[in-house]
């Protein structure tokens, strides 16, 4: 098996090659070993591409944050203008696992400044974060904008539903947050998040159930 690998790694000679063999791996669940394959990839590859754009989020995905940033710092030098909101949607994610605040704002802005980051909305990551930072009513005004522009989000109703709840405007955080728990119900914290507004509109019965229910199924994604 390692004597096959070393001679695909070999063998590929172009950047495409090696993009295919590498998202194979991480297909197959297997993202260690495609990292030597992107990494190649990446090091051929002439603009515009999107392998070390590809290394770089399976470099986040490991939980290599400092590679992954310095990968993206290449893939913003390649990427298509295309992919450009989607590479900075991806920096900023990044930054901010890296617990730097202030380039993830500035990134994730900078994604909502050249367009959609399509298929993610990048006005609830930012929201998301906004909100972690205690900005609440920033975090507010862009959820609603996010939930307004695609309702059936699961994302945008779920994060919008929270910063409701925190604010208690409990009416309008649980009608999100039902929606949010419609669309996935494998999701545990709607149900939790929706659990806590009904318990706080005395809605005991329907609290107990959506709590039970977040529990149930934070309890089945435990490995």
């Amino acid at each position: 098996m390692f004597r096959l690998f070393l001679l695909l790694l070999l063998a590929a000679d172009s950047a495409g090659e090696l993009r295919r063999l590498g998202l194979e791996r991480i297909s197959s669940g297997q993202p260690k070993l495609a990292t030597p394959f992107l990494e190649k990839a990446c090091a051929l590859e002439q603009a515009p591409g999107d392998s070390c754009y590809y290394l770089a989020r399976n470099h986040h995905a490991l939980g290599d944050f400092e590679a992954a940033r310095k990968a993206f710092d290449l893939a913003i030098k390649t990427a298509p203008p295309a992919l450009l909101p989607r590479v900075y949607r991806a920096v900023a994610l990044n930054y901010s696992a890296l617990g730097r605040p202030e380039e993830a704002e500035r990134d994730f802005r900078k994604s909502m400044e050249l367009g959609p980051a399509s298929p993610d909305d990048v006005r609830v990551d930012l929201g998301a974060f906004l909100f972690r930072q205690g900005r609440t009513e920033e975090a507010s005004a862009l959820l609603k904008l996010a939930v307004q522009a695609n309702p059936e989000s699961v994302r945008a109703n779920l994060e919008s539903g929270r910063v409701l709840l925190q604010t208690g405007q409990l009416e309008a955080a649980a009608k999100l947050l039902e929606k949010a728990v419609q669309r996935n119900p494998a999701d545990p914290n709607g149900h939790l998040l929706l659990g806590r507004a009904y318990q706080r509109m005395g809605r005991d019965a329907d609290a107990a159930r959506e709590l039970a229910l977040g529990e149930a199924e934070w309890r089945r994604k435990q490995p």
